[in-house]
């Protein structure tokens, strides 16, 4: 097991789910974000030595692992992720649009129940402050950043808070270094 949101296959193939977003594991010097350690528990005690079916959405990502929609008995692992508060929705153009409206409305139902990584999240000071979201990507920015104000006007969105944003399928870029690390 990677992460929250990547695992390797017994024949050594690393498969990234896709459409969802987990807190990174600390690496390459970088601390570990919150709730990383649990978002990796919550995928390894659901899948590790079970047969899962992996749907591709494209061969490979630029780290070379098979992004796709993740299958175990019954269950979709991506939206039992999301659903536990071990993930988040992370728009991807590609990906398939009812499967991806599907999981943002698993996150919609996640947010408000606290769910996983959510009750700190929403106690984080920049929560609570307007963000703005770019139409094309689905990432957003604090207001007033440097990112936010590159946003062309045709795909700039504004958002009272974190929150909103999260609720229409924004996240926050990686570039805001954003997401608490396990110390904060």
């Amino acid at each position: 097991m990677i992460d929250g949101d990547t695992f390797i296959l017994e024949n050594n193939e690393k498969i990234r789910l896709a459409s969802i977003d987990a807190p990174e594991l600390g690496h390459d010097g970088k601390p570990e974000q919150y709730y990383a350690e649990e978002a990796r528990e919550i995928l390894s005690k659901m899948i590790l030595n079970k047969i899962v079916v992996i749907d591709p959405v494209e061969t490979k990502d630029h780290y070379g692992r098979t992004v796709g929609w993740v299958y175990l008995d019954n269950s979709f692992v991506n939206e039992l992720m999301i659903a536990s508060g071990a993930a988040f929705f992370y728009f991807h153009p590609n990906n398939d649009p009812l499967k991806q409206n599907f999981l943002l409305q698993t996150q919609r139902k996640a947010m408000p129940e606290m769910k996983g990584f959510w009750r700190k999240i929403f106690s984080l000071k920049d929560f609570n402050i307007k963000w703005v979201g770019n139409m094309r990507s689905r990432r957003c920015f604090r207001d007033g950043s440097n990112f936010s104000v590159t946003i062309m006007s045709r795909n700039k969105v504004r958002f009272s808070n974190l929150g909103e944003a999260f609720m229409k399928g924004y996240t926050p870029a990686r570039a805001t270094m954003f997401w608490p690390n396990v110390t904060d």
